[in-house]
């Protein structure tokens, strides 16, 4: 080839090969995500409460990214565990955080978001 080797951008989101809760009767204080992906990147999630009046429609990825749940993912399965609406620190932000912790017998919506480790040519996230 007069070429060479040729790369092309990584246009494509990773997808989710397996995305589950664990059994939620197992621990009664925290929810496990356990989850893998077509390629390497990153899950980001949030959980509300069921009777938050949140919908789908709702979760918005900039809501499930201020949660700071996250786990980063290279090959076979990842965990997330929630212990707390929010992993933040609510003295260290300014805005008003969910500092709630996972309640025993609360039914819960999870809602979760992948993000691949691919660059543009100035290094920024595609």
């Amino acid at each position: 080839s007069v070429f060479g080797v040729m790369s092309t951008l990584d246009d494509s989101p990773p997808s989710f090969t397996s995305l589950r809760i664990e059994d939620p009767t197992a621990y009664n204080t925290k929810i496990i995500v356990t989850f893998s992906l077509n390629e390497a990147g990153t899950v980001y999630c949030r959980a509300v409460r069921s009777d938050s009046g949140e919908t789908a429609g709702d979760m918005h990825i900039n809501r499930i990214l201020t949660a700071s749940w996250s786990e980063a993912y290279a090959i076979g399965t990842a965990t997330i565990e929630f212990e707390r609406l929010e992993n933040v620190d609510p003295t260290l932000t300014n805005r008003d955080d969910q500092d709630d912790p996972i309640e025993e017998a609360r039914q819960y919506d999870v809602y979760c978001w992948a993000q691949d480790i691919a660059v543009d040519s100035y290094g920024s996230p595609r």
